[in-house]
């Protein structure tokens, strides 16, 4: 072949050879391993931090202490004063007093057992609470019990207590006069206690006025004949009642209530025997009347006493036998009146038939 070192064709040809040289190295070698770049760490996250457990309370110190006993003498201290604030009435006359200690009392009474403590501390309260109430409620008991005694006494004044039962009226004086010096010398539970006795002896007193007005009435009406036996119970309590009064108050009470009752037992009775007895009475008057022709003879005078037997007969069929044995009196004596006008009308009318009688015969006419 023949070279051309200086020619153009000839750099060209080199250079394609140095190129395609280097192009089977580079195919032929091994390509070298990529160094891979450490991976960009992630941002670490945001932690907030959890609080920190709250510390446990510290165990308390264990003390030893002695228990509490019961508060039983507190406990029976304070019922006893709520019994007696209770059966002096003072619940009604201080309510909320009565109310408030009250109240810190059952307090005691549910924390015993459970807070001895507690509950003796109510207790004592309680007591303290009572014995202000009992202090504050008796001038006012008294007060008021002086006056029911006072409008008893009155009461037996005017129905005459003292001229009818003039030893045991004296009697109830002198009672009264205890509780009045009582309360001037501020002893108020004995005043009000003794005021409680006076009313009692005084309600006695007036009653019996009213069993001394009952029996009278029997009395004067002769009505004991109609039940002797309610009439004689009666009268044995009219007077147990009196000797009972100086010395048992409440037994006589007890005695004059049933007097009462005996004594309107009796009358009662003998109203509804005494109608009966005046309606028979009535009846016979009728028919007495009615014998000569009464209805007849004064017409009038029949129809109003028929009127008023008809009236009794009403009145006694609703058991108003008062009524009725009044009515049957009244009718009765009408009766008897026009018997007695029909009568003389008819003697009247027999004299002048007589006379005409006298005066045909006279002249000879039959």
């Amino acid at each position: 072949m023949t070279r051309y070192p200086n020619s153009p064709r000839a750099g060209t040809l080199a250079a394609i050879a140095s190129i395609a040289a280097l192009a089977l190295a580079l195919s032929c070698a091994t390509p070298p391993k990529a160094v891979e770049a450490p991976p960009t760490p992630a941002p670490a996250p945001t932690v907030t931090p959890a609080p920190a457990p709250a510390a446990a309370p510290a165990a308390p110190t264990k003390v030893e202490t002695a228990a509490v006993a019961a508060p039983d003498e507190l406990r029976s201290k304070a019922s006893t004063l709520r019994k007696k604030a209770f059966d002096l009435g003072l619940k009604d006359i201080l309510p909320e007093d009565y109310s408030a200690a009250d109240g810190v009392f059952a307090e005691g009474v549910g924390s015993y057992g459970k807070d001895n403590a507690s509950s003796a501390a109510s207790f004592t309260d309680a007591s303290a609470r009572f014995e202000k109430l009992i202090s504050k409620g008796l001038p006012i008991l008294a007060a008021n019990e002086k006056k029911h005694a006072e409008a008893l006494r009155a009461t037996a004044v005017g129905k005459g207590a003292a001229g009818l039962f003039p030893e045991l009226f004296s009697g109830a004086e002198a009672k009264f006069a205890v509780p009045v010096a009582s309360e001037a010398s501020g002893d108020f539970e004995a005043a009000a206690n003794g005021y409680r006795t006076s009313s009692k002896v005084y309600e006695v007193l007036y009653k019996l006025c009213d069993a001394d007005t009952a029996r009278k009435a029997i009395i004067a009406r002769d009505f004991a004949k109609w039940d002797p036996s309610n009439w004689t119970l009666a009268e044995t309590r009219f007077a147990a009642s009196q000797d009972l009064l100086p010395k048992d108050a409440p037994a006589a009470a007890t005695s004059v209530d049933e007097a009462i009752q005996r004594y309107g037992i009796a009358h009662r009775t003998a109203l509804e025997y005494y109608a009966g007895d005046r309606k028979r009475i009535s009846e016979e008057q009728k028919a007495k009347a009615s014998g000569i022709k009464a209805e007849v003879a004064v017409r009038e005078e029949f129809a109003a006493a028929l009127a008023l037997h008809s009236q009794a007969e009403s009145a006694q069929a609703a058991l108003d036998f008062e009524a009725s044995a009044s009515l049957y009196v009244r009718a009765s004596a009408d009766f008897a009146l026009a018997y007695d006008h029909a009568k003389a009308k008819m003697d009247a009318a027999k004299v002048e038939l007589d006379s005409l009688d006298a005066a045909f015969a006279e002249k000879g006419i039959e």
